[in-house]
């Protein structure tokens, strides 16, 4: 894990002033003041290392990766950003552009440098003046932050856990602590090893936080959208009692969904499109627990590889067809509304993406209610009716006898969550812990990525394999 390749452009901001954290331990930089900066000392400081570095959507190249994409030949509406940035990775490719924000190298750079920024946190916090009940929850936090990161990197450019070779199954460096010499070298932690490290932070972290601390909690890890984190992570494990614990957890404290007849009404029938997008992830959504903004290329929100044979799929009763993908003669091919741009005072764009949403969650809760040991089939579809009220018009309800078998019915629940999180990055993790084999069209043919193909890990970014011996890249 060297320096350079995982804490790169780290920035916070501390009272109002930016100061870059480039230092080779923070221990050091804490003893020594050698050129008058502004040092981390009051819990309010190091709040602000930690809100600087609260995760984005990182993961959203992950959508480039899936069948929700198609790549089309249109010479007059591509442009060269699509050719070099995108059109790699949409090929399973290895050799994409470095140091680019919107790639597997850059998602493993900023995961990493939200790490070091909570391991500052998680190292200064003792000495730091302030409030013991609000380092508290700032620990808490700083944990949930660490836990979370480390979860998506593992998940990304690791194999899906398997309780049979998870212990030795390669994963990804577990950083407990920030870089103490310039240029350490890594190994990488078994996949089981990356889980129970990720485990014990969250739940150490959840148990820390206090939700009244906060004025606006949706931009911070909280209680609910901690227990939304665990609901995944436990499904992922394949622990299914415990991500149903944790899904019930949330609907403890909310079971508001987003009512998309709402949205169709007064932004859709009124041609208030761009409207729509840009109320789609904002703080006012109730369904919304956990946000943030991300770089605008990072939605990928005008490709034009949003799939029309997709977008083809959805009944015409299913209002997310319409809303979530628009065309028109300037584009031939459909573009995302669920993303559009902010210009902040740092003139970059962003957009605003949820990381967590009581949608998920409830998907998260029906997958685990009919792979559990005793599976209910009746708790299952009573989640996705929930959901798919506010979605179809006119609305059908599902029925247990629609379903054959429980395998059709987990089918149906995973189609389910794609066609409500479609293009916000969460496709392409059920992808892989299925196994669902995919084909990309290109102008010169179908390839395909069947299952059990080693592209369904990404690899390691050539940086961090360059520069450090010890890093052992995924096979190919």
């Amino acid at each position: 894990m060297k320096k350079r390749t995982l804490y790169k452009n780290i920035t916070s901001i501390i009272a109002t002033c930016l100061v870059l954290l480039a230092f080779s331990g923070c221990k050091k930089f804490l003893e020594i003041n050698p050129d008058n900066r502004i040092r981390p000392q009051s819990v309010e400081d190091y709040q602000a290392i930690l809100t600087g570095a609260l995760p984005q959507a990182f993961h959203l190249f992950t959508e480039l990766y899936t069948d929700n994409y198609r790549y089309y030949d249109y010479p007059d509406f591509n442009n060269a950003n699509i050719q070099s940035w995108l059109k790699p990775i949409y090929l399973w490719s290895d050799e994409y552009i470095s140091n680019s924000g919107i790639t597997p190298e850059g998602g493993w750079r900023k995961y990493y440098n939200s790490i070091y920024a909570a391991n500052v946190v998680l190292e200064g916090l003792p000495n730091a003046t302030g409030d013991e009940v609000y380092k508290s929850s700032l620990r808490g936090e700083a944990l949930l932050v660490r836990a979370y990161c480390h979860f998506m990197l593992v998940n990304i450019f690791a194999k899906h856990y398997n309780e049979a070779t998870a212990a030795t199954d390669l994963g990804i460096p577990y950083a407990l602590e920030t870089e103490k010499e310039a240029n350490s070298p890594y190994k990488r932690d078994a996949v089981k090893k990356v889980y129970d490290l990720v485990e014990k932070d969250a739940l150490e972290g959840l148990g820390l936080l206090k939700d009244e601390l906060y004025s606006k909690p949706k931009f911070h890890f909280s209680t609910t959208s901690a227990n939304a984190f665990l609901s995944r992570f436990y499904l992922f494990k394949g622990d299914f009692e415990k991500s149903l614990l944790y899904s019930e957890k949330v609907f403890a404290k909310t079971t508001a969904l987003r009512d998309l007849f709402k949205d169709y009404d007064t932004y859709m029938a009124t041609g208030l499109y761009s409207e729509f997008a840009m109320r789609y992830c904002t703080a006012e959504q109730s369904n919304v627990l956990l946000m943030n903004h991300t770089l605008e290329w990072n939605s990928f929100a005008r490709t034009g590889m949003y799939a029309n044979e997709y977008r083809s799929t959805f009944s015409s009763a299913d209002l997310r067809g319409k809303l979530f993908t628009f065309t028109s003669n300037q584009t031939p091919n459909y573009i995302v509304r669920k993303f559009r741009s902010q210009t902040p005072s740092d003139g970059q764009q962003y957009s605003n993406v949820a990381l967590f949403v009581v949608e998920e969650v409830m998907y998260n809760a029906a997958e685990a209610a009919i792979r559990k040991t005793t599976p209910d089939a009746a708790y299952a579809i009573n989640k996705l009716n929930a959901i798919l009220i506010k979605r179809l018009r006119p609305y059908t309800a599902l029925k247990a006898t629609d379903f054959a078998t429980n395998n059709d019915l987990l089918a149906k629940i995973i189609d389910e969550k794609n066609r409500e999180l479609c293009y916000e990055g969460y496709r392409w993790f059920d992808v892989k812990r299925f196994n669902i084999p995919l084909t990309h069209w290109t102008e010169n043919g179908v390839i395909s990525l069947p299952a059990n193909d080693p592209r369904r890990v990404f690899q390691i970014p050539v940086p961090e394999l360059t520069a450090n011996p010890l890093m052992e890249p995924n096979p190919r």
